[in-house]
């Protein structure tokens, strides 16, 4: 690996770690603040924020299987992360990546620190959630995006190829 590009990845470590990190917070410290603060209504009948009680004990049966799929998963991550590199897995993918990875460990934080996931941010008719689900369903969101355009891509190029074989072979 050339010393540019060495150079390069360890910016993206480093806007990957500060990622992680903010989202690390912003969440944790948001749990702490609504887990304090009680009920705060934004819009009545619609949205509040509050501590989803009902989550307590939510995974008590799973929740040996639930740690066990999320470390997975957060493997999986961290793998796609430092040793994938190729078109397909781009600088652009990984950063979106660290969005679910950070959800991940917070929530992870959670229930290895408290017990349960905090949820608390409450859309009537909605199960509650919070900042590391918002984080986790980005990244994923935009992970499965990012792999439906680059299939698209070379199905495209695929489609071309055989087509330019087909006029040369006329």
């Amino acid at each position: 690996m050339k010393k540019e590009e060495k150079r390069n990845l360890k910016k993206l470590y480093i806007v990957i770690g500060i990622i992680v990190f903010v989202i690390l917070m912003i969440d944790q410290i948001s749990k702490v603040v609504m887990i304090h603060s009680g009920e705060v209504t934004i819009i009545p009948n619609t949205f509040v924020l509050k501590v989803d009680e009902s989550n307590k004990g939510r995974y008590e049966d799973t929740s040996k299987a639930l740690n066990i799929l999320t470390n997975l998963v957060i493997i999986c991550i961290i793998y796609g992360i430092i040793k994938s590199d190729n078109q397909f897995v781009t600088k652009k993918t990984k950063i979106l990546l660290s969005f679910a990875f950070a959800g991940g460990i917070s929530n992870i934080i959670d229930r290895i620190f408290r017990g349960n996931v905090v949820e608390f941010i409450d859309f009537t008719n909605l199960p509650a959630f919070n900042i590391a689900d918002i984080c986790i369903a980005i990244g994923w969101i935009a992970f499965v995006a990012i792999f439906a355009s680059f299939s698209a891509k070379e199905l495209s190029n695929k489609r071309h190829a055989k087509e330019k074989n087909t006029k040369n072979e006329k």
